[in-house]
């Protein structure tokens, strides 16, 4: 329950992704808002704020690797996929390392499966969008493998 923000915004951020190929900066800060908040709550419950600088600090470590590799080859990450991971990255940084690990690894083989799906059977191949892969849905889908990986350990 504790991670439903990030996930449900995650959701809607994909969906737009998709039709769209932009994510909307003002649900991922909708969404990073409202994840530290609830971070915050369930850490004072647990009577551990050490959970809530975990999440923040695993979060922006995501999302500055995602920033890296972005400039490391433009064009092939955009900045929203580099939010979407922060967004992502506050709720799996709950679960702590080997949650975050599994989350990075599983992005590398969902993604690598995702992207060449998606290029072989783009239903949009006919549109000005064509060539272009949206990632966000490979990153919210592999965020919540992070988390089952994490409860389950």
């Amino acid at each position: 329950m504790i991670c439903l923000p990030s996930l449900l915004c995650g959701l809607a951020v994909s969906v737009e992704d998709i039709r769209s190929r932009r994510i909307p900066r003002t649900w991922v800060a909708a969404g990073c808002v409202v994840q530290i908040i609830v971070n915050l709550i369930y850490a004072l419950y647990a009577n551990t704020l050490f959970l809530a600088l975990q999440a923040l600090l695993f979060a922006a470590l995501s999302a500055a690797l995602q920033c890296a590799l972005a400039l490391m080859k433009p064009g092939s990450v955009g900045f929203g996929d580099v939010t979407t991971t922060l967004l992502m990255g506050l709720a799996v940084g709950m679960f702590g390392l080997f949650a975050v690990v599994s989350w990075w690894l599983a992005i590398g083989v969902v993604g690598l499966c995702w992207i060449t799906l998606w290029t072989r059977f783009d239903p949009q191949k006919h549109t000005s969008y064509a060539g272009r892969t949206p990632f966000a849905p490979a990153i919210v889908t592999t965020g919540a493998i992070g988390i089952a990986v994490g409860v389950m350990f």
